[in-house]
């Protein structure tokens, strides 16, 4: 098992270093790549399938069960999750996405034992790419600023890029006070209803409602889809009903928790609050502020990203009648490219621009997360710890 082990390992450093060469060059990853992955796993796969037909019949001694090939296929599917919802949510290209569902389904082949396999792997494997892609943002941008000829200038630029942030969580320009209201009380109602349902449910379904940060991971990522619905007005006259049920039922059936497990949630959605404008909105203004640049209507071409911040004006906007609802990193599609164009034709001023990003290679972020979860065999938080 272990001569096995060190060649999975050899196999899929040699795949995974090879498609972040091609990433950083062409800022694409070829599916030709992403198929020898394919192949190379399946290899893997066959090998230790042989393996363990052979302990079975006591030709070896080192072998995996196999229960494991099942645990595998589930480690897999929360992987294929993950990677459509990253890809779905705008987070990454397809072929990001489909590099992280390869690179996760190598880590149980290299190394069977590895700790939070197989329902929460996927979720530590991205605690390590981000995390490791945010320090080096973070360290790249406040390099350069110290870098300029007029630092102070620099800096000042970037608190109120924090404080234009902080207020856009009251709407736009701020004007909207009840968005956080409504945002507050919603969100601590789905996590006090999470910590019910999980006080309640047995088996299966307690395993997974027993952990916040599954639930951090579906509304981080889609955030971008979902997160007008925690700042709905109808939301919270039916969240508001439903608190009152609760205080009720829970006078008579669980006084001793009752408050308890409403501070309990609440907690809950200060940690997802930080982790939402930390994440989403710094992380994304870092990755994106070095490499934006602005281009006219001609010459905008097929397949070019929109900065995050142009497209959900874009979407916002209602004379696009949903044409940006779905932007993905893949880049712009030839009928928005069109669009565009023709809008920016329209413009009562001479040569308008738009604001477009330069791809940016993330297999090699992906690839070093993969290597903290094999090197450290946990992800860097539990590591801090």
């Amino acid at each position: 098992m272990k001569f096995l082990g060190f060649a999975f390992l050899a196999a899929f450093a040699v795949w995974a270093v090879g498609v972040v060469n091609i990433d950083i060059a062409t800022k694409k990853i070829p599916n030709s790549r992403l198929a020898l992955g394919g192949r190379l796993i399946l290899l893997a796969l066959g090998l230790l399938l042989l393996n363990t037909w052979l302990g079975r019949t006591g030709a070896v001694t080192s072998y995996l069960i196999w229960n494991f090939y099942l645990l595998w296929c589930a480690h897999l599917c929360w992987a294929s999750l993950a990677g459509v919802i990253l890809w779905y949510s705008e987070i990454w290209p397809a072929g990001d996405a489909k590099f992280f569902i390869l690179v996760a389904a190598w880590l149980p082949l290299i190394n069977p034992f590895i700790k939070n396999f197989p329902n929460y792997l996927f979720l530590s494997l991205l605690v390590n790419i981000f995390v490791v892609a945010a320090l080096a943002a973070i360290g790249s941008y406040i390099g350069s600023g110290f870098a300029q000829a007029s630092p102070a200038d620099f800096f000042k630029e970037l608190l109120s890029d924090l404080k234009s942030g902080l207020r856009g969580l009251a709407g736009e320009k701020g004007k909207n006070k009840w968005l956080i209201a409504s945002y507050l009380v919603n969100m601590t109602f789905l996590f006090l209803l999470q910590q019910v349902l999980n006080a309640e449910s047995r088996h299966l379904l307690s395993r997974f409602l027993a952990r916040p940060d599954i639930i951090y991971f579906f509304l981080f990522f889609l955030w971008d889809k979902i997160g007008k619905a925690f700042q709905s007005k109808k939301w919270l006259y039916f969240t508001t009903g439903c608190y009152v049920l609760y205080f009720f039922a829970g006078y008579f059936y669980f006084y001793d928790r009752l408050l308890a497990l409403v501070l309990g949630a609440m907690l809950n959605v200060l940690k997802f609050s930080l982790l939402l404008f930390v994440g989403r909105f710094m992380l994304e203004f870092l990755l994106e502020k070095k490499d934006t640049v602005y281009l006219k209507a001609s010459e905008l071409e097929p397949g070019m990203i929109l900065l995050s911040k142009t497209a959900h004006t874009l979407r916002r906007n209602p004379a696009f009648e949903g044409a940006f609802d779905d932007c993905f990193k893949d880049g712009l599609t030839v009928e928005q490219v069109g669009i565009l164009r023709e809008w920016l034709g329209k413009m009562p001023m001479p040569d308008p621009k738009i604001e477009v990003v330069r791809g940016k290679p993330f297999a090699l972020w992906i690839f070093a997360g993969a290597v903290l979860s094999l090197l450290f065999d946990k992800n860097v938080v539990n590591l801090l710890k």
